[in-house]
């Protein structure tokens, strides 16, 4: 049953109130149930405010609350200053990439990187407001998983430039692989099918965890491929948008499966709007989906230049080199810009984990990994993301990676 509510800033018309009601503010009015705020909400421009743990149950917080307060600390600023990557806005050391170091974030330093924190503080919000008013309010429990896909070049071999492939060649004998250097070789002269020829079985595995083939409103499981199309430059050094196989195949797959744009390493207002055309020149329909090389988007530099371009949702927000939760949520939301205080049309899906972060471990770590990240997200009813690189699946490669991807999808966590 719904149940009508309002928000009052006038105090005599709450007191008088005689129902349920609740408060947000520096003190409390009466009985109600009352959340501390430390004013992080009311204020303009951004500060370095001080970080300071403490713990709420077994989660811990932060803002902590000095006097009553039915909440230990400020959940509403607190949440406010993870999910709108607050810290990210403020002077850093960024890594070789240019990119937020992950090891300076509160998460990692506040050791909650592998939980959803934000989300969790609601759960058990909720569940305070229910034992104060005698309630049965919950969330309707639904996992949904995706694996995305950052197409960084779509052939080793065939396709790429007379360069690339003289530099592979060249390194392959330096180094002795002459098993490389055949393969090489016999893709060349197509012999045999280019390594990263894969997305076939990609598609199929994907598909096969449909009903009947196909992807509906109702389905919990995603894949996603996210495509390359910048110029040529010292990072992205793939595969050419002029290559009529890549464009075909990227067709080809938008026909089975979601696609998005995948924006170059060096990317400033001007390419993030060539791109885009492109993209919708190449795959005959318009840019909803995207993502940064590399996850770079250098807050809020990259996200300001999406906002202008409509409503796109974008799926760079995480780590490429540690596993959890950057924004502390496994929910989508809409940024925030702390610049301007205001909230844009621009969707932003958190990923929980790059498989790059974990490919170096054992199998068994892997998927230990993966269980735990995947376990908090389906307590909070959220998005598990999870990020590949189109090489990783590489024929003949030894990973683990596909069987991953299977665990990734198991309905048993």
């Amino acid at each position: 049953m719904i149940q009508e509510f309002k928000f009052t800033t006038d105090v005599s018309e709450f007191v008088s109130h005689s129902g349920v009601k609740f408060s947000y503010g520096s003190k409390p009015l009466g009985e109600e149930f009352f959340i501390w705020s430390k004013g992080l909400l009311d204020e303009n421009g951004i500060d370095d405010h001080e970080i300071e743990f403490h713990k709420w149950e077994e989660l811990p917080v932060f803002f902590k609350a000095p006097e009553r307060s039915d909440i230990p600390f400020d959940i509403f600023s607190a949440s406010f200053y993870l999910i709108t990557r607050y810290e990210e806005y403020l002077p850093q050391v960024k890594d070789d990439l240019g990119r937020y170091n992950p090891k300076e974030s509160i998460a990692v330093r506040g050791d909650f990187i592998l939980l959803p924190l934000a989300d969790l503080w609601v759960r058990k919000l909720l569940e305070r407001l229910n034992r104060k008013f005698n309630t049965v309010l919950k969330r309707k429990q639904h996992l949904r998983t995706t694996v995305a896909i950052e197409v960084t070049s779509f052939f080793k071999y065939k396709g790429r430039g007379i360069i690339d492939n003289a530099v592979m060649f060249y390194v392959h004998i330096k180094q002795m692989k002459f098993r490389y250097l055949l393969r090489q070789i016999f893709v060349l002269f197509g012999i045999k099918l280019d390594p990263f020829h894969n997305y076939e079985q990609l598609i199929d595995f994907i598909r096969n965890r449909w009903k009947h083939g196909r992807k509906l409103s109702t389905t919990s499981d995603n894949m996603i491929f996210f495509f390359h199309l910048g110029n040529y430059n010292r990072v992205d050094n793939g595969i050419s948008y002029r290559s009529r196989k890549y464009r075909e195949a990227i067709k080809q797959i938008g026909d089975y499966t979601d696609i998005g744009l995948r924006y170059s390493f060096y990317c400033d207002d001007k390419e993030v709007k060539t791109q885009g055309k492109r993209y919708e020149q190449i795959a005959n329909r318009s840019l909803q989906k995207t993502m940064a090389a590399y996850s770079k988007i250098a807050t809020p530099g990259h996200y300001k230049r999406l906002v202008d371009l409509g409503s796109l949702e974008d799926y760079s927000m995480g780590y490429e080199t540690m596993p959890g939760f950057r924004a502390s949520t496994s929910h989508p939301f809409y940024f925030y810009d702390l610049d301007y205080e205001v909230q844009t049309p621009l969707l932003i899906h958190p990923y929980a984990l790059h498989y790059k972060s974990i490919s170096g471990n054992m199998l068994n770590g892997q998927k230990q990994v993966v269980q735990q990240l995947k376990r908090r997200v389906e307590e909070v009813s959220g998005h598990f993301i999870v990020m590949y690189d189109y090489a990783q699946f590489e024929q003949g490669l030894k990973s683990h990676a596909t069987t991953i991807l299977t665990f990734i999808y198991d309905k048993e966590v």
